[in-house]
């Protein structure tokens, strides 16, 4: 069966460390010790209220589904004290809204969840529904014929709202997921969670030294600003400690919002109007311009003379070391980065722009619309449950309430983890981002309270907000939630949502997300070496600008070229 050759992508895992064995009942081939019978959501109705009724009818008698789910240390660890992952708030909803219980066949982390999944593909012995973390997986799922075709059971019992999240996202959640015309798994969706890339300055130093690089206040700055605050951090040695001005991670992507300023991108493919595909680094002269740009950096001091040996983490050791004061990252930047920052030194603050570039634009790309998969094995009885916990879980608990899933959202409240759900995927809408800017500043405007939000989430952190800025000088253990949230949902989104649609100068790109094929499989890693060895070299004066064309002819001639063959072909069938 081939897929669809458009915006297809090896997608990510879950972020997780250790692996936990697997557990639960037996085979996932047996049929289920249940006598769940076929409720009337499976007989023919017509019309909009019949529609409803097909999405969330629960079934007669008790149906248990056999899952193949991940199941994290940090996951498990959020859990109430006797809950389990086949038994916690969210299944118990599912159990009170349509009767179906879980049995978890499969339940591990990350590595050891993708191994036991191949297993099962292996020897066709698949969980009634599973999630599928990567891409491969799917394709090679379909390709043996052992996943359910979808098509009917969607259109049949999606729910309106589900159906609304993927089509907020204009057909790439789905195309990525039809096969031949036919619909083999149901997708997670990314609404663009990461880009665009920000710049991050510590605005107490900014303070400090009587400095503003965004004089007109549209949150948009140029590379040229950059550089005369990373200098005036550095000249006065603002943190004490031998100040680093820009601190840049040994990956040439950690680069990509100074690539943006500059006027292109590094490491994603492209497709010309002809159909011809291109690598982003070559695309033009924008990332070489970059490259150049750095090695002066690192020549006058304003570059981390680290630099090409600095791990995330080791940025992330500077930052809360209190010795750099520009990051680079997206708006939710502070939830995971400068919280620590915030706990090492409390009287950092930060302020968020948007990069623009010698045209005024700010360049951006659009991410993979969909993170992972849920998949029903073939001959599984009632795929329709598939859809239905769906709808629950993605569509009625997204505009629940306290009132109407109280134990839900108490848990959640109480940092209880999303994968606690039957499914390791989120459906939510493209436009969830800019939901989080505009609610949550009305709330602080006083235009509507918390209870008004349109999710539990944004309830939650409306209140925490709300709790830090009664005395946010002084954020403490009670009120670090709320300072984490601001300084997200309103500092950051306020620049990559709220200004840069005030100012209209976005640039949006739709790249390709090609699947592993041969030849790449086999290349690719070498000409990354090639590229990431060239970056380091450049940047830190072990080699002139002009090495950049030298290796961009030894990336074609290792396999860039066969590569590019490769997806050529693929895209044009």
């Amino acid at each position: 069966m081939k897929k669809s050759k458009k915006l297809l992508a090896a997608l990510l895992s879950g972020v997780m460390t250790l692996s936990l064995a697997a557990c639960g009942g037996g085979s996932a081939s047996q049929e289920t010790t249940n006598t769940a019978a076929p409720s009337t959501a499976q007989t023919e109705e017509t019309g909009t209220a019949a529609a409803a009724d097909l999405a969330f009818e629960p079934y007669e008698d008790e149906l248990v589904v056999q899952l193949g789910r991940l199941a994290s240390p940090h996951t498990i660890s959020s859990l109430y004290e006797g809950d389990t992952l086949e038994d916690n708030p969210y299944t118990r909803y599912v159990k009170e809204k349509l009767n179906i219980s879980f049995e978890d066949v499969i339940e591990a982390n990350d590595e050891d969840y993708k191994k036991q999944i191949s297993l099962a593909v292996a020897s066709g012995d698949l969980p009634d529904i599973f999630t599928v973390t990567d891409y491969n997986t799917l394709v090679e799922l379909v390709d043996n014929d052992l996943i359910y075709d979808l098509t009917d059971v969607y259109e049949k019992y999606v729910c309106d709202y589900v159906r609304g999240v993927y089509d907020s996202f204009d057909g790439r959640c789905m195309e990525m997921v039809t096969f031949d015309g036919r619909l083999m798994a149901l997708p997670g969706s990314n609404p663009d969670n990461g880009v665009p890339i920000l710049c991050w300055m510590r605005k107490d130093w900014l303070d400090q030294l009587n400095l503003n690089p965004d004089e007109d206040g549209d949150l948009c700055i140029t590379i040229e600003d950059i550089e005369n605050i990373a200098k005036a951090f550095v000249d006065a040695d603002i943190s004490g400690k031998g100040t680093v001005g820009i601190a840049l991670a040994d990956n040439v992507g950690d680069a990509q919002g100074l690539y943006g300023a500059m006027g292109g991108f590094a490491d994603i493919w492209l497709q010309n109007e002809d159909g011809s595909i291109e690598w982003g680094t070559f695309a033009d002269d924008s990332v070489k311009n970059t490259w150049e740009l750095l090695n002066r950096w690192f020549k006058e001091g304003l570059l981390d003379p680290q630099f090409g040996t600095r791990t995330a983490d080791d940025v992330n050791s500077l930052l809360i070391n209190n010795q750099c004061g520009i990051a680079f990252g997206p708006w939710h930047t502070p939830d995971w980065r400068f919280t620590h920052v915030k706990d090492a030194n409390p009287e950092a603050q930060y302020i968020a722009y948007t990069m623009k570039d010698a045209d005024g634009k700010v360049n951006a790309y659009h991410e993979n619309a969909v993170g992972s998969f849920v998949a029903v094995r073939k001959d599984y009885e009632h795929p329709e449950a598939a859809v239905k916990i769906l709808n629950v879980v993605f569509g009625d608990l997204a505009t629940a309430t306290a009132e109407t899933a109280p134990e839900v959202a108490q848990f959640v409240k109480d940092g209880g983890d999303n994968f606690c759900r039957p499914y390791q995927i989120e459906v939510i809408p493209y436009e969830n981002t800019e939901k989080y800017f505009t609610e949550h500043t009305a709330v602080l405007n006083g235009e509507m309270t918390p209870e008004q939000c349109t999710t539990d989430e944004n309830r939650n952190t409306s209140e925490a907000m709300m709790k830090y800025l009664e005395d946010p000088d002084n954020v403490t253990s009670e009120t670090s939630a709320g300072w984490k949230a601001y300084n997200s949902r309103i500092i950051g989104c306020g620049a990559s949502i709220g200004k840069l649609k005030e100012n209209g100068n976005a640039n949006w790109i739709s790249p390709l997300y090609p699947p592993t094929m041969p030849v790449m499989a086999q290349k690719k890693t070498t000409i990354d070496t090639l590229e990431l060895q060239a970056y380091i070299k450049i940047v830190t004066g072990e080699e002139p600008i002009s090495y950049f064309d030298e290796m961009k002819e030894k990336w074609y001639a290792n396999g860039g070229s066969d590569i590019i063959a490769e997806l050529e072909e693929y895209y044009q069938k």
